[in-house]
């Protein structure tokens, strides 16, 4: 269903004075830097990252591929109980149309939507008017709707930018930290590494090749080093900087 007008001003009012993506506001810088930060080209894009061998080429095309076919997804704005309308009732027409019976009338009502008033958002739990927007995502099923602030990555809790998220196990992700549960990131770079040959430390990780000081750049593979705010640092680096 199609919003109207002050539905949609309604729908960016309950979003954070600070996230609302109005042009020329400190909410669109902030929109930039999430999608920057939650949706990087490098995890979408193999051209867009630095080195990657014919091996680690295909892997990662196959790992974009599975994803866009069973995580990725984008939300939907409508009024409580009234998420999927529209595609149910295409879907349903289309089926009709092929079988040779006339179009089911819907009404716009969904059997398995809860009676007015028992509706509830996914992350908060709190009751939802049934006149405000709410954000509902077709990989949950549209049993389930979030208000719009509550819409976030299950890992980060930051709000879902543009409404992209990934569902996996029951709850939705951030392209970043959805990636991330699949695969290590090397913290060098901030790529995924696809190489099965890489370097792991207190729990981050790093491709052979950027596991290095961050001041000289010698190779730590086998040697000594220092870790610092996630950075790495050659014995000589990390005295000469009294860590």
């Amino acid at each position: 269903p199609v919003l109207s007008l002050s539905q949609a001003m309604q729908y960016m009012e309950l979003l954070p004075k600070e996230m609302q993506p109005v042009t020329g506001t400190d909410g669109a810088a902030y929109r930039r830097r999430q999608l920057l930060r939650q949706l990087p080209m490098y995890d979408q894009d193999p051209s867009q990252c630095r080195g990657l061998g014919e091996d680690e080429l295909q892997l990662m095309e196959d790992f974009v591929k599975k994803y866009k076919a069973e995580a990725l997804g984008v939300g939907e704005v409508a009024l409580p109980g009234q998420g999927g309308v529209g595609k149910e009732e295409k879907e349903s027409r289309e089926k009709s149309i092929a079988a040779g019976k006339p179009p089911e009338a819907t009404n716009g009502a969904l059997e398995r939507a809860p009676p007015a008033g028992l509706y509830r958002c996914e992350t908060c739990k709190q009751a939802m008017p049934g006149d405000c927007p709410v954000v509902y995502a077709d990989r949950a099923g549209y049993s389930r709707q979030w208000h719009p602030a509550c819409f976030v990555c299950c890992r980060c809790a930051e709000p879902l930018v543009d409404l992209i998220y990934f569902w996996k196990s029951g709850a939705a992700w951030c392209g970043r930290h959805y990636c991330e549960s699949l695969r290590p990131r090397c913290a060098g770079c901030d790529e995924i590494i696809f190489s099965e040959d890489f370097q792991q430390a207190e729990g981050l990780a790093w491709h052979k090749k950027h596991f290095a000081c961050l001041e000289c750049e010698t190779l730590l593979t086998g040697k000594p080093f220092a870790l610092h705010n996630a950075s790495l640092l050659c014995t000589t680096c990390s005295t000469s900087k009294g860590l």
